[in-house]
């Protein structure tokens, strides 16, 4: 994991591109499953987002790990209680264009080994 000082510069863009830009949702099939069974709008989950706090980051932030977006792209991982349940929540954002993605929402579960 990054230094705090990392983490919250990221997170004050983030909030920042989020509040002037919105986000892109990324169109990926596991994210649209998990809010439509929870509930959640798009609404809620620019809330989840603005409400991150630097100990909710696990991974990152880093440059993207496609090769296509590693020179723009910035990528940190999430681990947010909503709802009394921890989320996974993989967030991205450039700055040059001030713009920030979600690349991934869904229930957190713990990376396991695979010999367990």
């Amino acid at each position: 994991m990054k230094p705090t000082a990392s983490i919250e510069l990221f997170l004050r863009q983030l909030k920042q591109y989020v509040e002037k830009n919105s986000f892109v949702l990324v169109d990926r099939e596991a994210s649209k499953r998990f809010l439509a069974s929870k509930g959640m709008s798009m609404d809620m989950l620019t809330d989840v987002i603005l409400s991150l706090r630097p100990k909710d980051c696990f991974d990152g932030p880093e440059a993207d790990r496609d090769p296509r977006f590693a020179d723009k792209w910035t990528v940190a991982e999430f681990s947010p209680i909503y709802r009394g349940e921890l989320l996974y929540l993989k967030m991205s954002i450039r700055v040059d264009v001030e713009r920030a993605k979600c690349l991934s929402v869904k229930a957190y579960v713990e990376r396991r080994d695979a010999d367990v």
